[in-house]
Protein backbone atom coordinates (compact mmCIF):
# COMPACT_ATOMS: atom_id res chain seq x y z
CA UNK A 1 0.00 0.00 0.00
CA UNK A 2 3.10 2.56 0.83
CA UNK A 3 4.22 1.60 -2.73
CA UNK A 4 1.14 2.17 -4.10
CA UNK A 5 0.49 5.77 -2.18
CA UNK A 6 4.02 6.74 -3.70
CA UNK A 7 3.42 6.41 -7.22
CA UNK A 8 0.03 7.42 -6.95
CA UNK A 9 1.15 11.30 -5.59
CA UNK A 10 3.52 11.52 -8.35
CA UNK A 11 1.08 11.35 -10.74
CA UNK A 12 -0.79 14.17 -12.31
CA UNK A 13 -4.68 13.16 -11.13
CA UNK A 14 -5.96 14.36 -14.74
CA UNK A 15 -7.84 10.84 -14.56
CA UNK A 16 -7.88 10.79 -18.39
CA UNK A 17 -7.48 6.82 -18.68
CA UNK A 18 -5.02 6.96 -21.33
CA UNK A 19 -2.74 4.56 -19.95
CA UNK A 20 -5.12 2.09 -20.10
CA UNK A 21 -6.60 1.70 -16.46
CA UNK A 22 -9.64 4.02 -15.76
CA UNK A 23 -8.05 6.63 -13.22
CA UNK A 24 -4.92 7.07 -11.39
CA UNK A 25 -5.30 5.09 -8.86
CA UNK A 26 -5.52 2.01 -10.95
CA UNK A 27 -2.78 2.64 -12.81
CA UNK A 28 -0.37 2.97 -9.62
CA UNK A 29 -2.14 -0.08 -8.31
CA UNK A 30 -0.71 -1.98 -11.91
CA UNK A 31 3.01 -0.08 -11.56
CA UNK A 32 3.18 -1.58 -8.22
CA UNK A 33 2.43 -5.22 -9.62
CA UNK A 34 4.54 -4.89 -12.38
CA UNK A 35 3.05 -3.15 -15.52
CA UNK A 36 5.11 -0.55 -17.21
CA UNK A 37 5.55 3.12 -15.38
CA UNK A 38 6.29 5.05 -19.04
CA UNK A 39 2.54 5.48 -20.33
CA UNK A 40 1.52 8.67 -18.36
CA UNK A 41 1.77 11.11 -21.22
CA UNK A 42 0.33 14.08 -19.65
CA UNK A 43 2.83 13.33 -16.44
CA UNK A 44 5.35 13.94 -19.26
CA UNK A 45 9.61 13.23 -18.24
CA UNK A 46 9.37 14.28 -15.09
CA UNK A 47 6.80 12.35 -14.02
CA UNK A 48 8.53 9.29 -15.91
CA UNK A 49 11.79 10.07 -13.72
CA UNK A 50 9.60 10.21 -10.19
CA UNK A 51 8.77 6.70 -10.89
CA UNK A 52 12.15 5.96 -12.23
CA UNK A 53 13.44 6.50 -8.52
CA UNK A 54 10.51 4.88 -6.72
CA UNK A 55 10.24 1.77 -8.97
CA UNK A 56 14.56 1.52 -9.66
CA UNK A 57 14.33 1.91 -13.40
CA UNK A 58 15.69 3.56 -15.99
CA UNK A 59 13.35 4.30 -18.53
CA UNK A 60 14.56 6.67 -21.00
CA UNK A 61 11.80 7.84 -22.59
CA UNK A 62 7.64 7.98 -22.20
CA UNK A 63 6.01 6.08 -24.43
CA UNK A 64 4.30 7.86 -26.62
CA UNK A 65 1.67 5.55 -27.85
CA UNK A 66 -0.82 6.54 -25.07
CA UNK A 67 -0.74 10.04 -25.99
CA UNK A 68 -0.98 12.60 -26.85
CA UNK A 69 -0.17 14.58 -23.90
CA UNK A 70 -2.86 17.07 -21.46
CA UNK A 71 -1.56 20.50 -20.83
CA UNK A 72 -3.20 22.31 -18.34
CA UNK A 73 -6.77 23.04 -19.59
CA UNK A 74 -10.20 22.90 -18.67
CA UNK A 75 -12.84 22.94 -21.08
CA UNK A 76 -16.48 24.53 -21.33
CA UNK A 77 -19.53 24.41 -23.03
CA UNK A 78 -21.20 26.26 -25.51
CA UNK A 79 -24.29 26.42 -23.89
CA UNK A 80 -26.75 27.32 -26.41
CA UNK A 81 -25.53 24.56 -28.56
CA UNK A 82 -25.44 21.75 -25.98
CA UNK A 83 -28.51 19.32 -26.44
CA UNK A 84 -28.61 17.41 -23.59
CA UNK A 85 -27.80 14.36 -24.64
CA UNK A 86 -25.84 13.43 -21.41
CA UNK A 87 -23.19 11.43 -22.94
CA UNK A 88 -20.66 14.13 -21.69
CA UNK A 89 -22.33 13.01 -18.40
CA UNK A 90 -21.40 9.42 -18.74
CA UNK A 91 -17.70 10.56 -20.10
CA UNK A 92 -17.06 12.27 -16.92
CA UNK A 93 -14.65 10.73 -14.74
CA UNK A 94 -15.47 13.07 -11.77
CA UNK A 95 -18.55 14.16 -12.07
CA UNK A 96 -17.65 17.81 -13.25
CA UNK A 97 -20.52 18.36 -15.73
CA UNK A 98 -24.40 18.81 -14.28
CA UNK A 99 -27.52 19.51 -16.49
CA UNK A 100 -30.52 16.72 -17.21
CA UNK A 101 -31.63 14.86 -19.93
CA UNK A 102 -32.81 17.83 -22.68
CA UNK A 103 -31.39 20.22 -20.58
CA UNK A 104 -28.42 22.41 -20.83
CA UNK A 105 -25.09 21.15 -19.56
CA UNK A 106 -22.44 22.90 -17.98
CA UNK A 107 -19.12 22.69 -16.33
CA UNK A 108 -17.97 22.90 -12.75
CA UNK A 109 -15.28 24.43 -13.39
CA UNK A 110 -13.18 23.81 -9.59
CA UNK A 111 -13.86 19.70 -10.71
CA UNK A 112 -12.54 19.96 -14.03
CA UNK A 113 -9.38 18.32 -14.40
CA UNK A 114 -9.40 18.87 -18.72
CA UNK A 115 -9.13 15.07 -19.38
CA UNK A 116 -11.05 15.68 -22.55
CA UNK A 117 -13.06 12.57 -22.41
CA UNK A 118 -16.25 14.27 -22.47
CA UNK A 119 -15.56 15.81 -26.02
CA UNK A 120 -15.50 12.54 -28.34
CA UNK A 121 -18.77 11.85 -26.93
CA UNK A 122 -20.48 14.99 -27.85
CA UNK A 123 -22.86 14.66 -31.42
CA UNK A 124 -22.72 18.38 -32.04
CA UNK A 125 -19.51 19.21 -31.00
CA UNK A 126 -20.18 22.09 -28.48
CA UNK A 127 -17.24 21.47 -25.99
CA UNK A 128 -14.19 23.83 -26.13
CA UNK A 129 -10.69 23.54 -24.41
CA UNK A 130 -9.71 26.42 -22.14
CA UNK A 131 -5.91 26.53 -21.47
CA UNK A 132 -5.38 27.37 -18.12
CA UNK A 133 -2.06 28.17 -15.47
CA UNK A 134 -0.70 25.49 -13.23
CA UNK A 135 -1.83 27.50 -10.76
CA UNK A 136 -5.23 27.65 -11.86
CA UNK A 137 -5.37 23.88 -13.08
CA UNK A 138 -3.78 22.50 -9.79
CA UNK A 139 -6.55 22.37 -7.51
CA UNK A 140 -9.25 20.41 -9.13
CA UNK A 141 -6.41 18.07 -10.20
CA UNK A 142 -5.26 18.02 -6.26
CA UNK A 143 -8.58 16.68 -5.47
CA UNK A 144 -9.68 14.94 -8.66
CA UNK A 145 -8.94 11.23 -6.87
CA UNK A 146 -11.81 11.95 -4.46
CA UNK A 147 -14.41 12.43 -6.65
CA UNK A 148 -13.27 9.95 -9.37
CA UNK A 149 -13.61 7.54 -6.07
CA UNK A 150 -17.19 9.30 -5.25
CA UNK A 151 -18.92 8.35 -9.18
CA UNK A 152 -17.19 5.14 -9.03
CA UNK A 153 -18.66 4.30 -5.50
CA UNK A 154 -22.30 5.88 -7.03
CA UNK A 155 -22.32 3.41 -10.20
CA UNK A 156 -21.56 0.29 -8.39
CA UNK A 157 -24.66 1.06 -5.91
CA UNK A 158 -26.86 1.86 -9.11
CA UNK A 159 -25.82 -1.59 -10.35
CA UNK A 160 -26.38 -3.37 -6.83
CA UNK A 161 -29.82 -1.62 -6.68
CA UNK A 162 -30.90 -2.70 -10.25
CA UNK A 163 -29.50 -6.18 -9.68
CA UNK A 164 -31.42 -6.63 -5.80
CA UNK A 165 -34.44 -5.30 -7.54
CA UNK A 166 -34.50 -8.20 -9.81
CA UNK A 167 -33.50 -10.88 -7.90
CA UNK A 168 -36.96 -9.48 -5.84
CA UNK A 169 -38.94 -9.54 -8.30
CA UNK A 170 -38.21 -13.15 -9.25
CA UNK A 171 -38.52 -14.02 -5.53
CA UNK A 172 -41.86 -12.43 -5.59
CA UNK A 173 -43.00 -14.35 -8.52
CA UNK A 174 -42.01 -17.60 -7.11
CA UNK A 175 -43.79 -16.85 -3.68
CA UNK A 176 -46.67 -16.36 -5.37
CA UNK A 177 -46.27 -19.41 -7.76
CA UNK A 178 -45.42 -21.33 -4.60
CA UNK A 179 -49.02 -20.81 -2.73
CA UNK A 180 -50.82 -22.07 -5.59
CA UNK A 181 -48.58 -24.96 -5.71
CA UNK A 182 -49.61 -26.06 -2.46
CA UNK A 183 -53.05 -26.80 -3.56
CA UNK A 184 -53.06 -30.03 -4.71
CA UNK A 185 -55.37 -29.90 -7.46
CA UNK A 186 -53.34 -27.74 -9.11
CA UNK A 187 -51.05 -29.01 -12.29
CA UNK A 188 -47.53 -28.66 -10.91
CA UNK A 189 -45.86 -29.12 -13.87
CA UNK A 190 -47.63 -26.06 -15.82
CA UNK A 191 -47.44 -23.77 -12.64
CA UNK A 192 -43.35 -24.37 -12.74
CA UNK A 193 -44.04 -23.49 -16.22
CA UNK A 194 -45.91 -20.05 -15.81
CA UNK A 195 -43.45 -19.04 -13.27
CA UNK A 196 -40.17 -19.73 -15.50
CA UNK A 197 -42.28 -17.90 -18.26
CA UNK A 198 -42.92 -15.11 -15.59
CA UNK A 199 -39.42 -14.60 -14.45
CA UNK A 200 -38.10 -15.20 -18.09
CA UNK A 201 -40.00 -12.11 -19.34
CA UNK A 202 -40.18 -9.93 -16.33
CA UNK A 203 -39.62 -6.02 -17.18
CA UNK A 204 -36.94 -5.97 -14.65
CA UNK A 205 -34.57 -8.07 -17.25
CA UNK A 206 -32.72 -5.80 -18.95
CA UNK A 207 -30.21 -7.98 -19.99
CA UNK A 208 -31.91 -9.89 -22.96
CA UNK A 209 -35.72 -9.68 -24.29
CA UNK A 210 -37.05 -12.66 -24.98
CA UNK A 211 -39.49 -13.64 -27.70
CA UNK A 212 -41.53 -16.63 -27.66
CA UNK A 213 -39.76 -19.01 -29.41
CA UNK A 214 -36.86 -18.29 -27.01
CA UNK A 215 -38.65 -19.20 -23.87
CA UNK A 216 -40.57 -22.17 -25.26
CA UNK A 217 -36.86 -23.29 -26.06
CA UNK A 218 -35.40 -22.56 -22.55
CA UNK A 219 -38.01 -24.70 -20.67
CA UNK A 220 -37.88 -27.52 -23.13
CA UNK A 221 -34.06 -27.36 -22.05
CA UNK A 222 -35.47 -27.41 -18.54
CA UNK A 223 -37.17 -30.05 -18.48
Amino acid sequence: MELINLIHKELPQIQCGRCDTPGCRQYAEAIAIGSPHDRCVPGGIETLEKLNKINAKSYKDVNYDYGPTIPSQKVKIVEEECIGCKKCISACPVDAITGGTNMMHSIIDDICTGCELCIEPCPVDCIEIIPLSEKEIALPRKDSQLFFDLKENLSIDNKRNKLKNFSDKNIEISNIVNEKIINRNIDKSSMIDQMQHEIIKSDLSKLHKFDDKEINSFLKKTK
